[in-house]
């Protein structure tokens, strides 16, 4: 951790591992998802789980789409038809955008809201059709969402201790049900890609997702050589290193390869996802990467101490006329416990941080505030519905019959406790 703060005036960090062919771990990583799946048929399977062919550690993220909005009740009749109406007026799409999407355009209006969790704050998740699910966090709160990204109707994968490696089709699924990471040896679908990358922004040390996709040792960086197509799987690169038009990769055994061609080594990366202790997710683009150099996985890694159970946010909130408001807090209208997410952009950085980290945010603009964390790191985040003046309002119920509402301009700044 020093190490890493020591190279960041931004953050220090562990990122998102992911996954390949499974192996049998003395538990040098002890946060992949764990627990068991109940199909409709009563049929119970147990180990390690994954996420389709994609989430598979308690730092990943579950996206959904919320059902509905309970909080719209506590927002009087003309705030909201003033909400909608300035939300029309602002909307704008992009003209390369096919027709396709134009009934869900239609149905979107601004207090439709994405739900985000990490998988640690997860207890189960239930299939309650094809394309929606019941979940519910640690804390015992349910919560009943829909689509809204491939995490919902898909397969989910789970090694069974006796059976191996099963794909369960979505429609099979009664509930998962997530447990305590066991300490003992586990058949696990990979060891993570853990390393240090270099950007623009400095160093950081931690968990790579690669192109938004590779995750685990196993996973193949694809590429074209000179004398043709290359799959290197990420246990035998020790660096891999930007160049004008691909990416230099360098074997443990030195030999080095200069790859073209494939999103994976060139400027059609979908971006390099950092996963950072205390403080969240920074998804870096292409532009900004450097280098990355493969290490050995710490044998001190702990993220456990991340997941406590979920509380509702509770803080502070200061008007620009310098009221002061303290009781439990609904964030944006909609965001209401620590577990959920804040995103926001700065510099083609992509920020994804749990409430739980977030200190205070300060309004600057109308597109940008200041975020400003637990462990002291200041962000200045903007763009996104959450950090700008496209947020919905925030509620403060000051106790169990009283409760104020805020506009985003109206904010001067909200202390979380």
């Amino acid at each position: 951790m020093d190490r890493l703060a020591k190279n960041l005036i931004f953050f220090f960090l562990l990122i998102q591992l992911f996954f390949g062919s499974f192996s049998v771990l003395g538990q040098t990583y002890p946060c992949y998802l764990y627990g068991s799946i109940t199909t409709i048929d009563g049929d119970v399977y147990k180990g390690a789980i994954r996420w389709d062919d994609e989430e598979v550690f308690l730092t990943d993220v579950f996206n959904a789409d919320k059902e509905e909005n309970p909080y719209l009740k506590y927002l009087p009749e003309s705030k909201i038809k003033n909400n909608e109406e300035r939300y029309s007026r602002n909307r704008t799409w992009d003209r390369f955008e096919v027709t396709i999407n134009d009934e869900r355009r239609n149905l979107t209006n601004v207090y439709d809201r994405k739900f985000q969790c990490r998988f640690g704050d997860i207890k189960s998740i239930s299939v309650t059709g094809s394309e929606s699910v019941n979940l519910e966090l640690k804390n015992g709160k349910y919560i009943n969402l829909s689509s809204g990204s491939n995490d919902v109707g898909t397969k989910v994968w789970i090694i069974d201790q006796e059976l191996g490696l099963l794909k369960i089709d979505w429609d099979r699924i009664d509930i998962v049900n997530f447990e305590t990471t066991p300490t003992d040896h586990v058949e696990t679908f990979g060891d993570p890609i853990y390393g240090k990358i270099t950007t623009t922004k400095g160093e950081f040390t931690g968990f790579i997702q690669w192109d938004h996709d590779e995750r685990l040792m196993g996973d193949k960086l694809d590429g074209r050589s000179r004398d043709g197509d290359v799959s290197i799987s990420f246990d035998k690169i020790k660096k891999i290193e930007k160049t004008e038009n691909g990416s230099l990769i360098t074997l443990h055994s030195e030999r080095q390869f200069e790859l073209t061609g494939e999103n994976d080594v060139n400027k059609y990366n979908r971006g390099i996802i950092v996963s950072i202790p205390n403080v969240g997710r920074v998804d870096f683009p292409w532009s900004h990467f450097l280098s990355l150099e493969i290490l050995p996985l710490s044998k001190n890694t702990d993220c456990l101490s991340e997941f406590r159970v979920s509380q509702r946010l509770f803080g502070t909130l200061v008007t620009k006329e310098g009221k002061l408001y303290k009781g439990v807090i609904v964030y944006d209208l909609d965001e209401a416990m620590d577990s959920e997410i804040l995103n926001g952009l700065n510099d083609k950085l992509e920020f994804a941080i749990p409430f739980r980290n977030i200190g205070s945010i300060k309004p600057m603009a109308y597109n940008y505030c200041l975020v400003e964390l637990k462990n002291g790191m200041k962000l200045y985040l903007g763009d996104q519905t959450d950090v700008s003046n496209k947020n919905a309002g925030v509620i403060i119920f000051v106790n169990e019959d009283e409760y104020q509402n805020f506009k985003w301009e109206d904010i001067e700044r909200i202390d979380f406790m």
